[in-house]
């Protein structure tokens, strides 16, 4: 069996403009401004900080949906052994009123301590996002998404998912 491969940075790219054109081409509009940017902070488990994260996320603009991003850090460590994930991604969300889907692209750096003492490792993995967010509108409140957040690096493609709870400010 023959193995194609893409670049990473390629299928990201083709992944993004995909998924914002479909959106586009269902006549989501785009809401109108607002007093806030709909920033937030959340608790993530699974997704893209592996097994959880705490991320910040923001659109660029003072719109509800619409082109944003996110970073988090997570990690774990047990016995002087361990992990750190450093997740970023340009994201958008096509809806209205609250609800959105979420499509998002980006990297995730992982950083991990080898369970046979051989020292450490790190690595720089595509991630992406497509997932449902509810989100309070125009106002502050509790958040919530799940996601298909699969990754790309070493290994080929490598599916996840995650379940976020956050509060918008």
């Amino acid at each position: 069996m023959k193995r194609i491969f893409i670049s990473g940075t390629g299928l990201l790219i083709a992944l993004f403009m995909l998924g914002s054109s479909a959106a586009m081409a269902q006549g989501m509009e785009r809401e109108g401004k607002t007093t806030a940017n709909a920033s937030q902070v959340y608790l993530e488990v699974g997704g893209a900080g592996v097994i959880y994260s705490v991320n910040y996320d923001g659109r660029f603009g003072k719109l509800e949906n619409g082109l944003g991003m996110r970073i988090g850090i997570g990690g774990a460590s047990a016995d002087g052994e361990g992990y750190l994930a450093i997740p970023a991604q340009i994201n958008y969300l096509a809806g209205s009123r609250g609800q959105y889907f979420e499509m998002g692209a980006g990297v995730t750096y992982i950083s991990a301590s080898d369970i046979f003492d051989e020292g450490t490792s790190s690595n720089l993995f595509g991630s992406f996002t497509l997932g449902f967010r509810k989100q309070p509108f125009g106002k502050k409140g509790l958040t919530w998404r799940v996601a298909f957040t699969p990754f790309i690096g070493e290994g080929g493609f490598i599916p996840w998912g995650g379940a976020s709870i956050g509060f918008r400010f």
